[in-house]
């Protein structure tokens, strides 16, 4: 079945002053059993990953089977309903942002962002889509990297409205930075890419993060690919070299251990391959936008 597109003229001239996208808010969002989502319209955009657990997204009256992976886009103003599956409940990481600024000074927590269906839309307190094509459901092979973006600008919800200037800097690069992969795959007419770099994503996926580099190039070549085309097609379709996505990969694994292990920081970078504490934390500084000792004592 073909994923559903928006379909919008492109004018690259009058859409450019349209496109300078503001993070308003993001968190982790964990349903609880016999919850039940009202029907409802946001007045920011979101880009929600589904981290764990199954259920249905419905979006205008289109209903959207949802698992593990999937990527979802709702518009300003789209009438939207999560209902998760109670015997498997999901678990959310979700991003809602601004195309543009927009002034609204009444809203002064999350919930202002959120209007019942019985109130009518104020289109000017919300900003809409540019002229770009999206989809609005997909779903990522590699979980584990894109649950690494959100990490790096999930905040808790009493930051909204007091950030300070330099904290509003810093999510809004680890952000931006994930927009930018988020539209090199939503913006794509195939959503998939290349079949082999899937099934090479696929098997790194398979593969324990905490051992030795996997033979990538060996795969790439029963695959019919050459080195230089398999590194340039898996930068395409990743954003990164081989080597920067098996080390993001592994630098995601490590900041879920510290979330839930007992190891020391020395003990979880030696388990991942890192024998120089000092070239852990600044690769995963530079990766997930916090040190490890930070990462913890925030998200455990």
């Amino acid at each position: 079945m073909r994923v559903p597109v928006y379909r919008l003229k492109v004018d690259y001239l009058t859409c450019y002053s349209d496109f300078n996208p503001l993070l308003l808010f993001a968190q982790k969002y964990e349903f609880s059993p016999r919850e039940q989502c009202p029907l409802r319209v946001c007045y920011a955009n979101a880009i929600v990953l589904v981290e764990q657990g199954r259920g249905t997204l419905l979006l205008d009256g289109e209903e959207h089977p949802l698992q593990p992976g999937s990527l979802v886009y709702i518009g300003a103003g789209r009438i939207h309903q999560w209902i998760s599956d109670q015997n498997d409940l999901m678990v959310h990481r979700c991003a809602y942002f601004d195309w543009k600024y927009v002034d609204r000074p009444e809203f002064h927590y999350q919930r202002d962002y959120f209007k019942g269906i019985d109130r009518p839309f104020m289109e000017e307190r919300a900003s809409f889509l540019p002229g770009l094509q999206l989809h609005q459901a997909m779903k990522v092979n590699n979980l584990g990297l894109w649950l690494s973006y959100f990490n790096a600008f999930t905040q808790p919800p009493s930051v909204l409205g007091v950030r300070s200037p330099i904290e509003s800097l810093r999510y809004n690069a680890a952000f931006q930075t994930f927009l930018y992969h988020f539209l090199s795959l939503a913006a794509r007419e195939d959503s998939w890419g290349d079949p082999r770099i899937a099934q090479i994503l696929k098997k790194i996926e398979g593969s324990p993060p905490e051992k030795p580099e996997p033979d990538l190039y060996l795969w790439a070549k029963e695959l019919g690919l050459g080195r230089s085309r398999f590194h340039e097609l898996f930068k395409k379709e990743t954003g990164f070299t081989p080597n920067e996505y098996i080390q993001r990969r592994r630098l995601q694994q490590a900041a879920d251990e510290l979330c839930r292990a007992d190891m020391s920081v020395t003990e979880i970078a030696r388990k991942y391959g890192y024998s120089s504490i000092h070239y852990f934390s600044k690769a995963f500084r530079s990766a997930l936008g916090a040190s490890p000792t930070e990462f913890r004592l925030k998200y455990r």
